[in-house]
């Protein structure tokens, strides 16, 4: 069941419960609903929780406490929060419900009370009830598919079996996109609905299980296969399919390209001789990218995504991550793809994605996947489906790396601390509009337009601004240096997770 088949219950309809904040994200599986008042519970969560309250407790909150509650559940993976409506909570408060829209969190508002324990065992009964039938076809799942091992050829009796198990069209494919076996009907079956799973053993992932269901499919029994049959498949192709040397060789590659403690000289000559045995040019331009998953990753759809992108690829899962070395013939190639690669990136369904901010030549590949994985450490915003330029997170690296910290705190406070005092006093928006200004290099209607204010509005916040740090002619020598503080400033804000965030990641979002 997701949220959204909760709302069906007969019990929550009677709550009438209305979405107040992130209502398209209602798809969200459901796992359990609980009651609790509490607004320390995120840490007893297990994730998939929808959590009913009356909201007492949000009385009187500040908004950092608010904020700070919405970000607890989401970080624990709750499938969402609602709340009941009270004469002591007549209306949610705004900055929860506009924290929780911005971050992707689902908040209903329950206009009816209904006690909390009719809607918890009526909802949680149907969720224990699919839990067994779940338990059921899986057991039976593994029998089925066992029992085809012992066949031969293994592959094609296993890849049989799953069909006929899941009204589907079976296909396992290599990595590179070769068909190692298939079955089902030879078309494919009327529906839109394709799953995929990775097949690996000694953490190579060696294929690619897809599975495309007729219509009147049982999603059970999908989700069974995908979740039985890789291991499977991963003993039987064992035996007839050993990983080729090149398998094993980018194995051992992206396994270098992400450890650590290993001296620096040593790894060095042994990246660059096994790119070198992989074909990867000394001069080309690369581009690497970090994708994290909190489920099953698609490893046929990012292989599919990623060709689509450059000439030449690697990739490879490493437990809950896809990471992917991109090759382009010469740097502005690679310029372009990058920019194009935003574009589909915000489609796929992982928790976070990070691109990395390019390499000249296969020596810095490594140093461009490690400033990705910094990013996205640095990354401190909440909220998963982000999408994360590595470029946007440079000064934020360069300040991680920095060791008189105190130094550069007093010279932003040099140069805008007031306007920061300002801010912090009044609740005031000086930085925000400050950022705007700079990054839209001094254009008043670009700014206006980024920060969704009318220009009378911005020439306002202007006055405001410059009556806090001074004026700022054209030509003044104090421009370069207040512009740094401002990037600093922000490039803090980014490693605290405090807004304003990463524009790119925003929209993604």
């Amino acid at each position: 069941m997701n949220l959204r088949g909760a709302l069906d219950d007969v019990y929550m309809l009677a709550a009438r419960p209305v979405p107040v904040a992130a209502a398209g994200a209602v798809d969200r599986n459901l796992r359990w609903v609980h009651a609790s008042e509490q607004l320390d519970i995120a840490p007893l969560l297990r994730g998939g929780e929808l959590i009913l309250m009356e909201g007492v407790n949000l009385v009187g909150r500040t908004d950092t406490e608010l904020r700070d509650y919405v970000d607890a559940l989401a970080a624990a993976g709750v499938a969402g929060l609602a709340v009941e409506r009270t004469d002591r909570l007549p209306a949610i408060p705004a900055p929860l419900v506009e924290h929780a829209e911005r971050v992707g969190f689902p908040v209903l508002q329950l206009r009816h009370r209904v006690p909390f324990v009719q809607i918890c065992e009526s909802v949680n009964s149907q969720l224990a009830d699919s839990t067994l039938r779940r338990l059921q076809i899986a057991d039976r799942m593994s029998r089925v598919l066992s029992a085809s091992i012992e066949e031969q050829p293994a592959v094609d009796a296993i890849l049989a079996a799953l069909s006929r198990e899941t009204c589907s069209t079976v296909t396992l494919t290599t990595p590179a996109g070769e068909v190692i076996g298939r079955a089902g009907p030879a078309a494919p079956p009327d529906t839109d609905a394709v799953f995929d799973a990775s097949v690996a053993f000694g953490g190579t992932v060696v294929a690619t299980l897809t599975l495309a269901p007729a219509r009147d499919a049982d999603i059970y029994l999908i989700t069974a296969g995908l979740e039985r049959a890789p291991e499977i498949l991963a003993i039987a192709l064992l035996s007839t399919r050993p990983p080729t040397t090149e398998e094993r060789l980018q194995t051992r590659y992206f396994s270098l390209l992400t450890t650590v403690g290993h001296p620096p000289s040593d790894l060095a000559v042994q990246l660059d001789a096994i790119a070198a045995r992989l074909g990867l040019r000394t001069t080309a331009a690369y581009l690497t990218l970090l994708i994290e998953y909190d489920d099953e990753i698609s490893t046929g759809a990012m292989e599919h995504l990623v060709d689509a992108s450059c000439c030449r690829h690697l990739g490879q899962q490493v437990g809950r991550e896809y990471l992917a070395v991109l090759e382009f013939d010469r740097w502005s190639t690679m310029e372009t793809a990058r920019a194009q690669l935003f574009s589909r990136l915000v489609h796929v369904r992982a928790r976070t994605v990070v691109v990395g901010p390019g390499a000249r030549g296969r020596h810095e590949i490594r140093r461009c996947l490690t400033e990705a994985r910094t990013t996205r450490t640095l990354h401190c915003g909440p909220g998963a489906g982000v999408v994360l330029d590595a470029r946007d997170f440079a000064v934020a690296r360069l300040l991680s790396g920095l060791s008189d910290t105190g130094a550069v705190t007093t010279f932003v406070d040099d140069q805008i601390g007031e306007l920061l005092r300002r801010d912090r006093e009044r609740r005031g928006e000086l930085f925000e509009t400050l950022l705007a200004y700079v990054t839209n290099w001094g254009s008043k209607t670009a700014t206006a337009r980024t920060l969704g204010i009318q220009r009378q509005t911005l020439y306002q916040r202007l006055d405001r601004l410059f009556a806090a740090i001074g004026p700022l002619p054209a030509g003044s020598a104090r421009i370069p240096g207040v512009m740094t503080a401002v990037f600093i400033e922000h490039a803090a804000r980014q490693r605290r997770g405090a807004p304003p965030s990463s524009r790119r990641g925003a929209a993604a979002r």
